[in-house]
């Protein structure tokens, strides 16, 4: 009786935990779908949503380029690519190997085997029309293939991609489009870019899209329009030396628009977008730097061409007036040391005049002796050297016209008397860009206010400087005429070689690329020695025409060209003269 007492307890017992256990499993599960159902309902709702719509970003057609003349520089044209859906042919294999029968065999079929079936895989970028048209002779042979329409940049113009840039892929992000990375289509990324679009489709559990819901249309980015005139820009392309690295700058006097900005030797901005890998690392490879713009980006020992700076301060600070003589016997001296002029014997007495039209280095070394080196580089600084111009171009740089301050901050070394003469004749430490050079001459043309520079036609003309003195600017002006047009000038070869060329003024200069021990400098067998083409000192000029009423400056800059008056000056005189012709 007992033994059945105990049975029933026990039964009793473990009945109770098994429905004690079961409701508490039970409360779980409720609570559970509770919380799944009624507390986060908002949130897996949207999960949901999220994974049964999907959202396609599409890219906005960037913005266009054009030059001063309306005409497209940079724009936006139709690419095609070959895609592959592998869901549309389970035998997709086969087709692919069919299909290299009629296309170049350069597919991209890395992962394709790893990719969702229902979404495109892209097997050939950039395919030609040649391509498109055998596609489409033999398509019935191919359900996965399709062609796909995307956008590309399309530069028509060689002559432009040093102005313009190039693009390139993100390298952070695989989700962003294509961006400006060099040059204008950097600078003005945010303009040019566009705002992108989306697309909302409903996709089944794999992906496959269903139906599209709705849309929403990318917006165009803004257009740009420079300064840059096509006609000049393509006449000073071809005027360059071909066999010779150099630059041309062309700038209008009255607002500082950049006419023209040409760098030997270039590049093409197309091979970028083309994705050219072997014209590309061609680029990279070259030691002569075709990426390299040597007109904005370009600084060298801007020689005698600087010249005019020194006699401004000279004439400023009352160390000279335009009857102040100096006599040239070939060298000046500061101790036992000898600074040379160019020209051996000397050049007798020498006023500020014609220490400019005949180069005489002589005269501004003695004028250096007189001169603060930290006013000289103060004026600079106000004249157009040592100044960004922030025109839209990558690897923007200062240059230099340096003062004590400098040399001690970078060389811990004292400043010599010596360093002042290397820099009243444009040598020692100066550096300075052909653009600079052309805004140095625009300053002194203007009276001292000028416009800075720009590469953009609807950009507000920005007035830099100080008013310089009438007279001051009248001595240099007319000393710069006689360069060229006086007899002695060291560009007076300008004045009857092309006689029905507009009338210029200017001033040469060759600037020193190898620095000649005093001992070789009157040695005549060192003169006679074949110099080796990358020690050849550089040649220069900086015109502006026409003389009575200067409309454009051009500086020209040819890396290891000789002197300014054989090679440099003649090439500026033609640009001079096409641009004046044009009247742009």
């Amino acid at each position: 009786m007992n033994s059945d007492l105990d049975i029933k307890k026990i039964i009793k017992r473990r009945s109770f935990l098994v429905i004690f256990v079961s409701f508490l499993l039970s409360s779980l599960i409720l609570f559970r779908l509770f919380v799944l159902q009624i507390v986060n309902v908002d949130n897996y709702r949207k999960k949901s949503k999220k994974n049964r719509i999907q959202t396609k970003i599409t890219p906005p057609s960037r913005g266009d380029i054009f030059d001063s003349e309306g005409n497209l520089v940079a724009g936006t044209v139709s690419n095609y690519n070959f895609i592959l859906y592998k869901y549309l042919n389970k035998n997709y294999k086969t087709e692919i190997n069919t299909f290299k029968k009629y296309i170049t065999n350069d597919f991209f079929l890395e992962n394709l085997k790893k990719h969702n079936s229902y979404k495109p895989f892209t097997i050939k970028k950039n395919i030609s029309w040649k391509e498109i048209v055998s596609y489409e002779k033999n398509k019935y042979l191919f359900s996965s293939i399709k062609i796909f329409e995307t956008k590309k940049r399309y530069y028509p113009n060689k002559n432009f991609s040093q102005i313009v840039g190039y693009m390139a892929e993100s390298q952070t992000s695989l989700k962003e489009f294509p961006k400006g990375i060099f040059h204008i289509e950097k600078k003005y990324e945010d303009i040019l870019k566009g705002s992108s679009g989306k697309i909302f489709n409903e996709v089944n559990a794999y992906g496959k899209i269903v139906r599209k819901i709705s849309e929403e249309p990318s917006e165009k980015g803004g257009d740009l329009h420079l300064t840059i005139n096509p006609l000049l820009q393509d006449f000073c392309q071809k005027t360059l030396p071909v066999d010779k690295k150099g630059s041309i700058v062309v700038i209008k006097s009255s607002d500082g628009s950049i006419l023209s900005l040409n760098s030997n030797p270039t590049f093409n901005s197309q091979d970028f977008e083309d994705r050219n890998t072997n014209n590309i690392n061609k680029y990279f490879s070259n030691i002569d730097k075709p990426l390299f713009n040597r007109a904005f980006s370009g600084f060298y020992p801007p020689g005698s061409v600087f010249k005019p700076l020194p006699a401004l301060l000279g004439l400023e600070k009352k160390l000279i007036n335009e009857n102040t003589e100096f006599f040239c016997s070939g060298h000046s001296s500061i101790g036992s040391r000898n600074w040379y002029c160019w020209k051996k014997g000397g050049h007798g007495k020498v006023n500020l005049k014609r220490a400019l039209k005949e180069s005489c280095d002589v005269f501004f070394y003695e004028l250096a002796k007189k001169i603060n080196i930290n006013d000289l580089s103060l004026l600079a600084s106000q004249m157009g050297y040592n100044q960004i111009y922030p025109i839209g171009l990558s690897n923007a740089h200062a240059g230099l016209v340096p003062n004590k301050k400098w040399k001690k901050d970078n060389l811990n070394e004292s400043w010599y008397p010596g360093d002042n003469l290397n820099t009243c004749i444009g040598q020692g430490f100066n550096q300075a860009s052909p653009l600079q050079l052309a805004v140095h001459y625009n300053s002194i043309i203007n009276g001292g206010i000028y416009p800075s520079p720009k590469l953009l036609k609807n950009q507000k003309t920005k007035l830099l400087g100080r008013k310089i003195n009438i007279n001051h600017q009248k001595i240099l002006l007319n000393a710069l005429d006689s360069v060229v047009n006086e007899p002695g000038g060291t560009a007076n070869k300008l004045s009857y070689s092309n006689p029905n060329f507009v009338k210029i003024a200017g001033k040469t200069g060759t600037s020193q690329v190898k620095r000649i021990e005093e001992s070789l400098r009157e040695d005549e067998e060192y003169k006679k020695r074949e110099v080796k083409e990358k020690f050849k000192d550089h040649s220069l000029f900086v015109g502006f025409g026409p003389v009575e009423k200067p409309k454009y400056i051009a500086s020209v800059i040819i890396e290891n060209g000789g002197s300014g008056s054989s090679l440099a000056a003649p090439l500026a005189h033609k640009v001079l003269n096409y641009a004046n012709g044009l009247n742009v």
